[in-house]
């Protein structure tokens, strides 16, 4: 299947979206294939050109809403700056990220957030000393990253208060001061 032609790619799109509505509107364990098809006019066999499963689904529409709600944050100033700002723009859409974070496909999505949040750190200047480091150097801030992002936005949704700053403070500053070797 050609990730360029326009047919599958308007079918692709078309499947993330439905998810994406049903999932601002349900939790996942109530979404079904069925629900995704009819939602996007698609039949259940092109739903399986594109996806493995509805986990597979789920985590390609937080990620494509993920990258829209992050579009032009840019590398720079602090990193607990960088924190606040990125959980920021994911609020308005809290109940989402929350159903994909537990729902099927949840793993994945953790994993392609750590990937993504690694490459994204790589990039911020002040962890430029810290450079040449390998990838599970990275992963491993990513997943830190990403584990209190997800626990903060699931206390924010439960109502419970989540003061992620001083932590991440304590944190950074650790990872600031130290010198690589």
């Amino acid at each position: 299947m050609s990730k360029t032609n326009p047919i599958v790619l308007r079918s692709r799109a078309a499947l993330v979206g439905a998810a994406t509505e049903l999932l601002d509107e349900r939790e996942a364990a109530a979404v079904s294939v069925k629900d995704v098809c009819e939602r996007a006019g698609m039949s259940r066999p092109t739903f399986y050109q594109h996806f493995a499963d509805l986990g597979a689904l789920f985590a390609s529409a937080g990620l494509a809403r993920l990258a829209g709600d992050l579009d032009g944050l840019e590398p720079g100033g602090s990193l607990v700056g960088t924190f606040t700002a990125s959980v920021d723009r994911m609020l308005p859409h809290l109940e989402f990220y929350c159903r994909i974070s537990a729902g099927p496909g949840g793993q994945l999505f953790q994993a392609e957030l750590v990937r993504h949040r690694a490459l994204r750190l790589r990039r911020e200047p002040a962890l430029a000393v810290w450079g040449e480091r390998d990838d599970v150097f990275w992963e491993f801030l990513a997943a830190g990253w990403v584990w209190v992002m997800t626990r903060h936005l699931h206390a924010v949704r439960a109502g419970e208060p989540s003061d992620v700053t001083p932590g991440l403070e304590a944190v950074f500053g650790v990872v600031l001061t130290s010198e690589p070797n």
